[in-house]
């Protein structure tokens, strides 16, 4: 005699189908999230390799935004070089055409404007810090407003408080870049041209002004291949600052393209086939309805309707 067991199929429906509403709830869950599973022991030996990835993604991203602040300081600091030289070369040029035509006017004037212009470039305040003071951000580099002030000092190199440790950062692993300039650096040469000058018209054989005699003709030559020296001087370290420029972007290309293949690499490893994981869906959700189709017939069976 066969004996029917509805409690036993019952009882294996009833299993299956909470093993299929879970396969239901769990491909709902990764088409809302995007993700394999919302847990990091769901990826069972690819952990290490996801929070290694994540904090080395991390790590760059720090770098970028350093570079972003380092960029910033990069074009002031270019803004402000070119404008000394282009103050300088004005100057040269004046000089220039003193001596071609045998006369000064308005040269002190002249003078004075420069030195003005360039002290004020050397003071500029970017950001809430100085720029060339180096270390000592919160105070202005230098400490002369005028040529007669200048003059007054025992040494050019008293004109600057600036600090003796620029501006350094790391923008990689074991890449450091060092993006500050002093004020020291940029002005004494070109303070001590100006202030050679001033003096000249201040002095015995001043002022350069009207018909240039002998003595100023012969002096205003040999500041002119000095001053050529000083304006070099300005130009190479405008030159250096372009060249950290040109290397902070190519750090930073090498950090996009980095972050870009990390992002790829760790969605590779966590994110869900979304089409796969539709089809996986509709499966499920056939055999969810097959299951209570099937615990539904079973429990309008009786043995009245067996016999």
């Amino acid at each position: 005699m066969v004996r029917v067991s509805s409690f036993g199929q019952q009882a294996l429906l009833i299993r299956s189908i909470m093993e299929n509403q879970q396969k239901v709830f769990e491909g709902q869950r990764q088409i809302s999230s995007g993700k394999k599973t919302d847990e990091f022991r769901g990826l069972a030996g690819e952990t290490s390799t996801i929070l290694g990835s994540r904090s080395f993604k991390a790590r760059i991203e720090t770098y970028q935004q350093t570079i972003d602040t380092i960029r910033g300081k990069l074009d002031a600091n270019d803004v402000q070089i070119e404008g000394m030289l282009g103050a300088m070369e004005k100057l040269k040029e004046t000089i220039q055409t003193t001596l071609a035509n045998g006369q000064a006017e308005g040269f002190s004037e002249m003078l004075d404007q420069t030195f003005k212009f360039v002290t004020n470039a050397l003071n500029t305040n970017f950001d809430g810090t100085y720029l060339f003071s180096g270390a000592k951000t919160g105070s202005e580099p230098v400490n002369v407003g005028t040529l007669a002030e200048l003059d007054a000092l025992g040494a050019v190199s008293d004109a600057f408080d600036n600090g003796s440790v620029s501006f350094e950062a790391r923008i990689a692993d074991g890449v450091d870049i060092e993006f500050g300039i002093l004020a020291n650096d940029m002005g004494e040469g070109i303070f001590q041209e100006m202030l050679d000058l001033y003096q000249f018209d201040q002095g015995g054989s001043g002022p350069l002004q009207g018909e240039l005699t002998a003595t100023q003709f012969s002096f205003l030559q040999g500041q002119l291949q000095s001053l050529d020296t000083a304006i070099d001087d300005l130009r190479q370290i405008h030159v250096t600052n372009g060249l950290s420029f040109e290397r902070l972007e190519v750090v930073d290309e090498q950090h996009t393209d980095t972050a870009i293949f990390l992002e790829k690499f760790i969605a590779d490893m966590e994110d869900v086939d979304i089409a796969e994981a539709v089809t996986k869906l509709n499966n499920d959700q056939i055999a969810l309805e097959a299951s209570y189709q099937s615990i539904s017939s079973l429990s309008q069976l009786t043995l009245l309707r067996f016999l």
